[in-house]
This record gives C-alpha cells, structure tokens and sequence, in this order.
C-alpha cells in the first residue's frame, strides 16, 4: 500500500485546519460534560458531609450516631467515577460515529475524494484523530474534572480528611473484583475492612475485566463501522440498531437457557464451583478476543467502505 508520511502530514494539517470548529465544540462539550459531573458528585457529597457535621440526623426520632463511616462518605469519589466512565465512554461512541462527518455532504465528498492523498492515509488520520485523538481528549477531561474537584474540596473541607483523586477512582473503578469489594461489600455493609475475594478469584476478575474493556471496544468500532454505512444520522441509526439486536439476542438466550433448564440435559452434569469459576475464566477470555478480532474487523470493514465512497450517493443525501 502507498503510504506517504509528508502527505499524510499535510492531509492532517488541512483536516485540523478547515474542521478546527468541529473539533473545538466537540472537546468543548466533553470537557464541560466532564466538569459537570465533577461538580453534581460534590453537590452530593457536599450534601452528606453538612448531614454528618451537623448531626442532622442523630436526633432522639433517629437512632443513628455518625461514625468513622460516616464522615468517610462524603469524600467517596466512586459515584462520581461511574458517571465520568459512562460520560466519556458515550463521548467516545459519538467520537467513532463522526469520523466520516467530511462526507456529510456532496461538496464534503467532493473536496474529500479529490484531495492529495491516499485513501489509506486519509482514512488512517481520521480513525487516529476519533479514536487515538478522542480517548486522549477524554483523559484530559476527567483530569481537569479532577482539578475542579480537587479545588472545590480544598475550599469547602480543608486538607484535614484528605483531598480524594476522581481520575485515582476511575481507575479504581476499571477493576471488576474492586467494584465489587469495594462498592458493594465495603459500602454497603459498613465494614472498613472491608471483604475481601478469595486469592483464587482473581484470574476470573481479571478476564472479566478484559471482557468489559475489548467489548466497550468493539462497541465504539461498531459506531465507527456505522458511519461507514450512513454518513447522516448514523449514531442514532446505530444505537437504535444496537437496542434492537441486544432485544432479540436476549430474548434468544432466555428461551434457549429456559429449555435448557426444562428438558434438564444441564442438570446431569455437576461442577465444582472451582470448575465453574475456571470455565467463566476461559469464556470470558475467549469472548475478549473474539471482541478484539470483531472490532479489527470492523475497521477495516470502515476502510473497505471508505474507499468506495462516491460524490454522489443517493443512500446519504
């Protein structure tokens, strides 16, 4: 394939240059989406700290004393940290599904296809810009979510408790066997110690931490593949698509589970629960890259797509 960096470079620089607004609106609105959250999870917590200092509920039509527990609460981040993941992973999403926007309309297509540069080096800058470009895009926003927090904290509680780091929480969050322990166990159930996994657990949460990562993936590249397709309206076109395909894909796995279970063929077989934990294990795994391999194909499926492009396309007017 003929790939030339210096036109690579060049098609880079016009991209930046004759879309700059594009790309200024859609960082504009992640990182305001991103502050935004950072600021309704201090509201919250901002909340159940005045509750707790102000023994708002420790009165005699109440039998609770504030504990270590409580004060704890309100400098919990792992709220705030599932509404920043599901943000940016949604801003992602919209990311993957606007790769093709130069192809919107006929003069788009025109100056798009008739450029100096090849289809692979035109394609490989849009898919870096969304997907490499977006995912950075997306770090720098929950760091400066981070910030915001981090001042707000300073202002209203002090350094006294400590100062709690969302970006640290989300990460934190990434972790299946953590978000369990942690969020469930640890919060729900008031132990500071919280309850810990069997040590033989943890390759099962690791794959299932895979399995989250590469289907999140493989999801953004199916937004990506869905701009290949339809260059108008396709991320409400291809979630509306996703809806549909999950809808039937369960309602495919619950009658087939429940003839299963009906006809009793499982019920002969007997596994030991660590068995069945190193089964989930390696299915788990398989799916992850069987997730890798779908998204690869996807990509280039896109790029098949986008070298067949015309000016005039009845389908995407």
């Amino acid at each position: 394939m003929n790939f030339n960096k210096e036109r690579f470079a060049n098609f880079a620089t016009y991209d930046l240059t004759i879309n700059k607004s594009f790309y200024r609106n859609m960082a504009l609105v992640t990182i305001a989406g991103a502050v935004c959250i950072a600021l309704l999870g201090f509201i919250m917590r901002y909340a159940i700290y005045n509750s707790v200092v102000n023994n708002t509920m420790s009165g005699p039509e109440y039998s609770f004393v504030p504990d270590a527990y409580s004060f704890e609460g309100y400098n919990w981040m792992y709220f705030t940290a599932f509404g920043e993941m599901g943000f940016l992973l949604i801003m992602l999403q919209i990311f993957a599904g606007c790769w093709a926007h130069n192809l919107r309309n006929k003069q788009g297509r025109i100056t798009e296809l008739t450029l100096p540069a090849t289809n692979l080096e035109k394609f490989t800058w849009h898919a870096l810009v969304v997907l490499v470009g977006g995912f950075i895009l997306c770090i720098l926003s929950l760091l400066l979510a981070d910030g915001f927090n981090a001042l707000l904290t300073l202002i209203s509680f002090g350094t006294e408790n400590g100062i709690k780091s969302l970006t640290a929480s989300v990460g934190e969050m990434c972790s299946a066997q953590n978000i369990l322990e942690t969020v469930f166990f640890r919060g729900f159930a008031r132990n500071p110690e919280g309850m810990n996994m069997p040590q033989e657990a943890t390759p099962y949460f690791s794959a299932l931490t895979a399995l989250v990562f590469c289907s999140s993936f493989c999801q953004i590249t199916i937004y990506f593949l869905g701009n290949a397709f339809k260059y108008k309206y396709n991320i409400i076109l291809t979630y509306v698509a996703l809806q549909v395909i999950g809808t039937i894909l369960s309602f495919v796995f619950t009658i087939s589970g429940a003839l299963g279970a009906t006809s009793g063929s499982l019920m002969d077989v007997a596994f030991s629960e660590e068995d069945a934990i190193n089964m989930l294990t390696a299915f788990y795994w398989t799916l992850a890259i069987l997730s890798l391999v779908a998204a690869a194909i996807f990509i280039w499926w896109s790029y098949n797509r986008y070298t067949k492009a015309q000016i005039t396309s009845s389908f995407n007017k």
